[in-house]
């Protein structure tokens, strides 16, 4: 069955900003800046943009925010976060604006800052009054992601049999990828010894399994594909996008902890783009913590169930092995960017211009965000 989005919006710009614990600008000037670039990248005009696409929550400037600083005659639309994963599902958004006729020209966007001395961010703990879930947990100390993550992580290891040296073969080659990337803000690489000897912030969470909080933006403009036959760089394809979370969204009384958000983005993802798991070359798979690549890995088709692990050990997510990951380091090396940085490295893969990361193929990419209970998913492709 063909899906109406399918093709009907392209990529046609990119902006990336380093990745740092203090770039020394407001959240404002970071975005815009950011915006700016991606549309000079595509050719545009700030004034011929007439849909945005964010999260749009603090410190992040919203659409309309964004929509006033570009300083044109006003918008056709103006979206937030759609469902899961963030990053890719601003973008997701903003394809589905342009290809359902609500705008011809969106931006989307994605902005972090790293936290500053006496900010409390994901701890529960410092809020007043927690509610939910988090009232019964925090007063014991479960009060950070990390914490909650840690058993399901231990569920997947005692299940099938994961372990650190399979685990340390990612994160450091994600070190090493994120050496010849000039954004990444942890761009030196390190030994399989240094990953084992790095402290647990969360057994058996190893510090290093943990991406580093940064002030960061990513962009990119989105236009139909009859708009970009004018424009100066080669469009890329969206060519399906898919959202999806479980019957109850919370990670403590969720059903089953072998199983993610993704197995509901999975049902769709592919049906929409007209391709599958074989079709792709490389893929951009979030990796907020490093093991949250084993669930994405096997629940969107590319490895079979229990065997993330192996695949790691194997070298299969290499530049040179079966199925490469993340090029630009993930999160996990480049900076928490909540994926929107693995659309702007796909999008520089998928049109040739990633410089020493340049994969040998690179046609077709699956792109993933979100974290246990949220998901959102892209394929792009040339």
């Amino acid at each position: 069955m063909s899906n109406p989005l399918r093709d009907r919006a392209v990529i046609v710009g990119v902006g990336h900003s380093p990745c740092s614990r203090d770039l020394g600008k407001s959240p404002m000037r970071l975005t815009l800046e950011t915006v700016l670039e991606a549309l000079d990248d595509a050719g545009l005009k700030p004034s011929e943009v007439d849909g945005v696409a964010a999260m749009g929550g603090a410190p992040e400037p919203g659409p309309w925010a964004m929509a006033e600083s570009l300083g044109g005659d006003g918008i056709h639309w103006y979206g937030g976060a759609l469902g899961g994963g963030v990053g890719p599902s601003v973008v997701a958004n903003a394809a589905l604006a342009v290809a359902s006729g609500l705008c011809h020209t969106a931006v989307a966007y994605r902005t972090m800052m790293a936290p500053r001395p006496g900010d409390s961010t994901y701890n529960f703990m410092a809020r007043e009054g927690p509610t939910g879930v988090a009232a019964f947990t925090a007063p014991y100390g479960l009060g950070v992601f990390m914490q909650y993550f840690a058993s399901w992580y231990q569920r997947k290891r005692r299940v099938f049999g994961v372990t650190d040296e399979q685990m340390g073969a990612y994160v450091v080659a994600m070190r090493d990828n994120a050496s010849r990337n000039p954004h990444a803000a942890l761009n030196k690489p390190i030994t399989m010894d240094e990953y084992l000897a790095s402290r647990f912030v969360c057994e058996p969470l190893r510090r290093f399994d943990c991406d580093l909080p940064v002030d960061v933006c990513g962009a990119v403009v989105v236009t139909t594909p009859e708009r970009a036959k004018n424009l100066k760089k080669k469009p890329v394809f969206v060519g399906g996008v898919s959202t999806g979370t479980g019957p109850r969204p919370d990670m403590i009384f969720w059903d089953d902890y072998d199983r993610s958000s993704a197995h509901w983005a999975n049902e769709i993802i592919w049906n929409n783009a007209g391709l599958g798991p074989k079709d792709m070359d490389f893929g951009m798979i979030y990796d907020g913590f490093a093991p949250l690549t084993l669930y994405n890995l096997e629940e969107y088709g590319f490895v079979p169930r229990g065997e993330a692990g192996r695949y790691f050990g194997d070298g299969g997510h290499l530049a040179t092995g079966s199925f490469p990951l993340n090029p630009h380091g993930g999160n996990n090396s480049e900076g928490r960017s909540h994926a929107i940085g693995h659309v702007c490295e796909a999008v520089l893969q998928l049109r040739g211009e990633a410089g020493a990361r340049q994969l040998k193929k690179a046609d077709a990419t699956f792109i993933n965000g979100g974290a246990i209970t949220l998901a959102g998913a892209l394929v792009l492709h040339n």
